[in-house]
């Protein structure tokens, strides 16, 4: 009688385990909202890295996740009517503390992080033919984030 008790245990976990790793299974459980998406590629123009997206909730979340382990993150917006919305297609450009041009891009998303070593920059990013400028200090650890307002459309006083 053991050994049918045995053997009747080892045939149930066999098609309990079956059945779990079946690939119809997996998916009829699965919720890929649930997934968090990957991040986007990071890119590198010269010695340095940068890292642009959120476009989309998921991709938000990742991105603000990583940014805590970049040196500096620009979050990119623009005022509405109500409240700031997120805007994408910012040209971005770096320089470091000698005016050396370290990174020139077109962002692919509200955020940008960029991995610079400790120094001066200088940053200036242009949306809609309107320019901001920032001047930043980057030190050794942490993570310096800014976020740039640009105007509502037609109000120029508006920053």
């Amino acid at each position: 009688m053991k050994i049918v008790k045995h053997i009747l245990a080892a045939a149930i976990v066999f098609v309990l385990a079956s059945i779990v790793s079946s690939p119809g299974f997996a998916q009829a459980g699965s919720d890929s909202s649930s997934t968090p998406a990957a991040l986007p590629p990071v890119q590198s123009q010269g010695q340095t890295e940068y890292l642009t997206g959120g476009i989309g909730a998921d991709e938000s979340e990742a991105i603000l996740q990583e940014a805590r382990t970049w040196p500096l993150v620009l979050e990119l917006t623009q005022n509405g009517p109500t409240r700031a919305a997120y805007i994408s297609d910012v040209r971005v450009t770096i320089k470091d503390g000698s005016g050396t041009m370290i990174l020139d891009t077109v962002t692919e998303g509200p955020f940008l992080l960029v991995r610079l070593v400790p120094g001066k920059y200088s940053i200036d990013a242009s949306y809609e033919s309107k320019t901001l400028h920032r001047d930043v200090s980057i030190g050794k650890g942490g993570s310096n984030k800014i976020m740039l307002l640009w105007p509502a459309p037609g109000n120029e006083e508006d920053r």
